[in-house]
C-alpha cells in the first residue's frame, strides 16, 4: 500500500445496502427499505447472491402494502433466481391470488409446487385450502384446512384459516365448536387472546346496536319550559326528554364550574 498505510477491508455495496434494507424493514421503515433493496436488485450483478433475497423482501413488502402487481414481479424474479425455494413459490401464489388480474388457478399451482418442495409449509397449505373454499371446492378446501390444523394443533395460522374457511362455507356451528376446541390448545398464544377479544367486542357491539335504541335515559334536571297548549277537550300529555342512543350528558353545574375557573385564572 502507498505511504505505508494500513490495509483496508473492502465492503461490497450490494451487501451493505442489503443489510441496511433488512434493518430498516425490521424497524418498520418500509419505504426506505424498499429503496435500498431496489438498488440491490438494479445492480444486476448477483456475485454476492443477494438479488434473490432482496427480491423476496420486496415481494413481502409490496404484498403487505396491497401492491399485488409489483409483488408478482418481485416474487417471480426471486423465484427465477432460486427455483427450488418453497418460500418464493408461496409468495408467487399469494401475489397471483389477490388484486387486479388475479389468477386463482395459477396461485393454486404455486401453492402445490411449494408443498411439493416443503410439505410442512403451513401457510401454503392454509392458503391453498382457503382458495379451494373460495373457488367453490368447499369439501376439498375444508379437508386441506383440517389436515393443516390436525398436523399443527398449536399453530394460530392453521386455526384461523380453518375458522375462516368454516365461516365462509356457512358452517357457523362448526366454526364455534372449532373455537371452543382452540381455547384449550391456544390459551397462551397472544394472537389467539387478541382474536378472542375482537370477537367479544364485535358481539357486544351488535347487541348494543340491537338493544339500545329503545332504552331511554331520563334527564331529571331538565324541565319543559313552555308546553304546547292542547286542543279542546284533550288533556296535556306528560312530556319526557330522553336520549335514545348512548352519549355524554353534561352536568347542570358544569357551566358554573367553568365560569368560576375562568374568573379565577383571569
Amino acid at each position: 500500500w502507498p505511504h505505508g498505510g494500513a490495509m483496508l477491508s473492502t465492503l461490497s455495496l450490494s451487501e451493505y445496502l442489503f443489510s441496511r434494507g433488512k434493518r430498516l424493514f425490521a424497524h418498520g421503515l418500509r419505504r426506505a427499505a424498499c429503496a435500498d433493496l431496489a438498488s440491490v436488485v438494479s445492480f444486476g450483478n448477483d456475485s454476492s447472491g443477494k438479488n434473490a433475497e432482496a427480491s423476496g423482501f420486496l415481494a413481502e413488502m409490496t404484498l403487505s402494502q396491497g401492491r399485488f402487481k409489483a409483488a408478482r414481479r418481485h416474487a417471480e424474479a426471486a423465484l427465477k433466481a432460486m427455483p427450488s425455494c418453497p418460500q418464493y413459490q408461496y409468495l408467487c401464489g399469494r401475489a397471483w391470488e389477490n388484486g387486479a388480474g388475479a389468477n386463482p388457478e395459477k396461485a393454486a399451482q404455486y401453492y402445490l409446487d411449494c408443498l411439493e418442495l416443503n410439505p410442512a409449509h403451513v401457510r401454503a397449505r392454509c392458503s391453498l385450502g382457503l382458495l379451494r373454499v373460495a373457488t367453490g371446492l368447499v369439501n376439498e378446501g375444508l379437508a386441506i384446512l383440517r389436515n393443516a390444523w390436525d398436523t399443527n394443533p398449536g399453530n394460530f395460522d392453521s386455526f384461523l384459516s380453518l375458522y375462516r374457511g368454516l365461516r365462509r362455507a356457512g358452517r357457523a356451528a362448526e366454526a364455534r365448536g372449532h373455537l371452543r376446541e382452540a381455547r384449550f390448545r391456544l390459551r397462551k398464544d397472544p394472537r389467539f387472546v387478541s382474536f378472542q377479544d375482537r370477537l367479544r367486542y364485535r358481539s357486544a357491539a351488535r347487541r348494543q346496536r340491537a338493544g339500545s335504541l329503545g332504552d331511554a335515559v331520563i334527564l331529571p334536571f331538565l324541565h319543559l319550559a313552555d308546553p304546547v297548549a292542547p286542543h279542546n277537550g284533550e288533556r296535556l300529555r306528560s312530556t319526557t326528554i330522553r336520549i335514545d342512543l348512548p352519549g355524554t350528558v353534561q352536568e347542570p353545574h358544569a357551566f358554573r364550574l367553568r365560569r368560576r375557573q375562568r374568573g379565577r385564572n383571569a
